[in-house]
């Protein structure tokens, strides 16, 4: 689905409005951070490593307090309602916002089919239509149904991040927060993960709003981008006009034509500075 942020007028799935985030109560980490997920849409929240992507996911679920960190201002909103100031991340998943963690996170002393099932712990639909979602889990990541009886623990990197997805759908969610999902997997493996993504996304109409630093594949998959550098928004757009614009292949694509500078010294954070006023 080739679905751009929300046109004038028209309300985004989720929208993080003008956010800063403190860790600790002193350390400034997000600074004013803007950016809209369409319903239906894969967006993909790009930059280096400390740039702040991980904070803007873990603000959106409500997993900030756990690591002494909080929204202090801007606001964030999930289907036009304030989701930022109470609540707990139980009850977003509730409401349709599930978070895939950076590093996958399963549950090691558990099986593959027992990891997909904790998924499902919000839901109240029955024993009946989890298995169907179970079944369909398998259809997507037909690895994990291979290996659904195996210890988490004892699978391949790639077998527990399908896990991880596949764990998060079985909470039947409206919008993934999918969190550096090429992190140490195979350049085979993470091209088959961004085609099981595109294909929920196209099929199950599952919204994502993905951070990752593989910014080529990440922009292949997107159709909308914006990239972070010490926690600020320095530009956005398009997925493809991102992939060619020259900025972005000097300081993300590995295509520089002389000493690399800090991203916000280019002209398009300058420009991006002017689209906002």
């Amino acid at each position: 689905m080739q679905t751009q942020p929300a046109a004038s007028g028209a309300k985004p799935l989720l929208a993080v409005n003008n956010i800063e985030v403190i860790y600790d109560h002193v350390i400034l980490v997000l600074k004013g951070v803007s950016l809209e997920v369409p319903e239906g849409g894969i967006v993909a929240l790009l930059g280096a490593n400390g740039a702040g992507k991980s904070t803007t996911l873990k603000a959106v679920s409500n997993l900030l307090r756990s690591e002494r960190g909080e929204v202090t201002k801007g606001s964030i909103e999930f289907r036009g309602e304030r989701v930022d100031q109470h609540g707990s991340p139980t009850d977003l998943v509730t409401k349709g916002i599930v978070q895939v963690m950076e590093g996958r996170r399963c549950f090691e002393h558990l099986t593959v089919e027992e990891n997909l099932l904790t998924g499902a712990y919000t839901r109240r639909d029955g024993r009946a239509a989890v298995h169907e979602d179970l079944d369909k889990v398998y259809h997507y990541f037909p690895r994990l149904g291979e290996r659904k009886d195996a210890q988490s623990g004892y699978t391949s990197g790639g077998e527990q991040q399908m896990t991880a997805i596949g764990r998060a759908l079985m909470a039947k969610p409206s919008v993934i927060l999918l969190d550096e999902p090429s992190m140490g997997l195979a350049p085979q493996l993470v091209q088959e993960i961004f085609d099981i993504v595109q294909d929920l996304n196209e099929k199950e109409g599952v919204t994502f709003l993905l951070a990752e630093q593989n910014t080529t594949i990440a922009l292949r998959y997107a159709s909308y981008g914006y990239i972070l550098e010490t926690g600020r928004v320095v530009m956005d757009g398009e997925a493809k006009a991102l992939a060619e614009n020259e900025d972005v292949k000097e300081f993300y694509l590995g295509v520089s034509a002389g000493e690399r500078k800090s991203f916000r010294d280019t002209k398009s954070y300058r420009r991006r500075k002017r689209w906002l006023s």
